[in-house]
C-alpha cells in the first residue's frame, strides 16, 4: 500500500508508482479540466517510470479503446520523460481531429512530497458552451476584478470550471474555492494532500477551529490520497446582481480559512 511508502521508495518502483498513480492526483484532474468531457469520454491512463513509446502503442492495441463511443484522452504519467517519444506526441496531438488526445506528465521529487509537471497537452481548446459554464466563467472574472481592485492578493484565473485552486504558503496543503450552479452553493475547501498527519492534527483541534468558523465538514475517506476541510454557503452565482454580495462573503470566507486554519499548521 502506497500510503506507508516514501516518495522516494514510490518513484523508484514501476509497481509502486503505478499504484500510487490509481488514484488520480489533484494537478491532473485540474488540467484535464480545461478541456471538453463530453458524456462518454474515457480517460486512459498509463504510469510508468521511464517513457517507452511501446507502451502507448500496447494501450492502444486493446480492443476495447476501439469500441469506445467517443475518443478518449490518454494520460501518461512518467518520472523519465524522452525526447524522442514527446516529440511523436506532439506530433500525434497536433494532427487529431476526432477529440483524441495525449497528455503526458512528468512526476518529480520536491522536498518530501511528488509534484507532476504537465510536459504535453492536446491542441483542444475548452469550450466556452453551455449555460453552467457560463455563469461559472462571468463569476470567477468578477471574482478576480474585485480580488485585483481590494489587492487582496488571490490570484486566479478565471475559466469555465466550478473551482479555483490558491496556494496558502503551506507545504502539502492548499485551499479551493468553489462555486456550484446547481446546488447554489459557495465553497471553501482546505485541501491536505499525501499527508493524513496534518488532517488529524486540525481534527484534534476540530472545537477550536468550528468556533471560530462555524460547522465544517470533515472528510478523510479510506483510501483516498487527499483529505480535506470544507464549508459552503447557499448562494446562487447564477445572479449577476448579486455578485458583488456573493464575492464579498466569498472572499471573507476564504481569508478566515487561511487564517483560521493557518494557527494550526506551523
Amino acid at each position: 500500500m502506497t500510503e506507508k511508502l516514501t516518495p522516494i521508495e514510490i518513484l523508484k518502483s514501476k509497481q509502486n508508482f503505478s499504484n500510487f498513480m490509481a488514484d488520480t492526483p489533484a494537478f491532473i484532474v485540474s488540467t484535464l479540466a480545461d478541456y471538453p468531457q463530453a458524456d462518454g469520454k474515457v480517460i486512459l491512463e498509463v504510469a510508468e517510470l521511464t517513457q517507452n513509446f511501446e507502451t502507448f502503442a500496447n494501450l492502444l492495441d486493446d480492443p476495447m479503446v476501439e469500441n469506445l463511443p467517443q475518443p478518449p484522452f490518454v494520460v501518461w504519467t512518467v518520472t523519465n520523460p524522452k525526447d524522442r517519444v514527446l516529440q511523436k506526441v506532439r506530433a500525434i496531438n497536433k494532427y487529431a481531429t476526432s477529440g483524441f488526445g495525449i497528455f503526458v506528465f512528468k512526476a518529480f521529487l520536491n522536498g518530501d512530497k511528488i509534484d507532476f509537471e504537465c510536459l504535453v497537452k492536446p491542441e483542444i481548446k475548452y469550450r466556452e458552451g453551455g449555460i453552467a459554464k457560463q455563469h461559472q466563467l462571468a463569476y470567477w472574472q468578477e471574482f478576480n476584478t474585485v480580488n485585483i481592485k481590494k489587492k487582496l492578493g488571490w490570484k486566479i484565473k478565471p475559466k469555465t470550471q466550478h473551482w479555483q485552486y490558491l496556494p496558502i504558503g503551506k507545504r502539502g496543503v492548499s485551499i479551493m474555492i468553489s462555486a456550484n450552479t446547481q446546488e447554489k452553493l459557495i465553497g471553501v475547501d482546505l485541501i491536505i494532500n499525501y499527508d493524513e498527519s496534518i488532517y488529524n492534527r486540525l481534527y484534534e483541534h476540530k472545537k477550536e477551529i468550528e468556533k471560530e468558523l462555524g460547522t465544517l465538514e470533515w472528510v478523510n475517506k479510506p483510501k483516498n490520497k487527499s483529505c480535506k476541510v470544507r464549508k459552503t454557503l447557499p448562494c446562487d452565482i447564477t445572479d449577476s446582481s448579486k455578485y458583488e454580495e456573493i464575492i464579498e462573503k466569498h472572499i471573507e470566507l476564504t481569508n478566515e480559512f487561511k487564517t483560521v486554519i493557518s494557527k494550526y499548521l506551523d
